[in-house]
């Protein structure tokens, strides 16, 4: 086959969501000099019939995605007199089709084109059906050229076609986007509190994730450990340290390919642990309850936004708890009367950073 034969004209479908796509079409051309059209088409679903069809006027090429970090491209030519020649690779993807998966996907196309034009690849459709059963796809068994193709004379020493005996080709089965994994994630973050000043520390959970189509759906547990911080409750100086537990559900509607937004909405407790003593060492006529533990029951909005990788999320996030009931720190009088201190914030504004792994089910 020489190169002065091959069709100038790539004719690429690709199995994914219009605007995933975006300018792939232009990533393609960029990467060719000499003249070659490139025309991009999304479709769906993969059409079998068409996934190894070949013409005389283009090279056609499918890629399909297998999984998130997986994807396979078939191209088809012919150049009569020549039998079509086939050509497919597996290309491995960091994040599905984001913008590092598409501009990995033009270097192979274009790489494969050339490799197919120069005759340094290329097999018959057999072995190109063999390798596509492989990975797990299928295709037609019928090859028939398009209509532009010019049809060429069967010789006289040739069998005549016999129809394939199987009247109906195999479904596609393509591996799929997991739709469940195992969370586990670990961060840090910080909590504005009133008078009971800012609180921080390190933060765990263990969730499950669902997706339903471009949707991220979460229920975790989580727990942070605030270390213990010193405020003031004149005449006394008192310390807290607190351990917040949550149970959470929300979504990560997905922004980008690799960027998601986080909306949970939470419910649980802080367990503060309390000790004041006098900040002079005198009582007068008042002096602190005794050292205890308190219960707070609290909700929780928790907003984020994320960058999820081949295993590891990376993400921001704001939090506002919300304290229920009245909480206040008092001092009792020698008299058995009550004297009210200070009152921590009822809403209590957070920050954190938390990197998280995922684990498919």
């Amino acid at each position: 086959m020489e190169a002065r034969e091959f069709p100038k004209r790539l004719r690429i479908t690709v199995v994914a969501d219009e605007h995933v796509l975006g300018t792939f079409q232009e990533r393609v051309s960029s990467w060719f000099s000499d003249g070659t059209e490139v025309q991009v088409t999304v479709t769906s679903e993969v059409d079998e019939a068409q996934l190894l069809a070949s013409s005389p006027s283009e090279v056609r090429a499918w890629i399909v995605p297998l999984s998130a970090e997986r994807a396979l491209l078939t191209f088809s030519s012919v150049t009569p007199p020549a039998l079509p020649r086939h050509l497919v690779r597996e290309v491995r993807l960091h994040e599905g089709f984001d913008e590092l998966g598409l501009e990995r996907l033009a270097s192979v196309t274009h790489s494969a084109f050339v490799a197919l034009r120069e005759g340094v690849e290329g097999v018959e459709r057999a072995q190109a059906e063999r390798e596509l059963g492989a990975v797990g796809v299928s295709a037609g068994s019928v090859a028939t050229p398009s209509a532009s193709a010019t049809p060429q004379p069967t010789p006289a020493a040739t069998t005549p076609a016999v129809p394939s005996a199987k009247p109906n080709p195999a479904p596609i089965d393509r591996v799929a986007e997991p739709s469940a994994w195992l969370l586990v994630a670990a961060g840090y973050g910080m909590r504005l509190r009133g008078p009971e000043g800012v609180g921080h520390g390190p933060s765990l959970g263990l969730g499950l994730q669902l997706r339903k189509g471009r949707t991220l759906f979460d229920f975790q547990l989580s727990g942070q450990y605030l270390f213990r911080t010193e405020f003031a409750a004149a005449p006394f100086a008192a310390s807290v340290q607190t351990t917040a537990l949550r149970v959470q559900l929300g979504g990560e509607p997905q922004l980008r390919s690799s960027l998601y937004a986080q909306a949970l909405l939470g419910i649980g407790t802080d367990l503060a642990r309390i000790s004041a003593s006098t900040a002079d060492g005198s009582t007068g006529n008042t002096r602190p309850r005794e050292d205890g533990t308190q219960w707070r029951g609290v909700g929780e909005l928790t907003l984020g936004i994320l960058r999820r990788g081949e295993l590891l999320d990376v993400g921001l996030y704001a939090h506002v708890d919300f304290v229920f009931g009245d909480i206040h720190y008092s001092a009792a009088t020698s008299n058995g009367d009550e004297a009210l201190l200070v009152s921590p914030w009822r809403v209590q504004p957070a920050l954190s950073l938390q990197g998280r792994f995922r684990s498919a089910l």
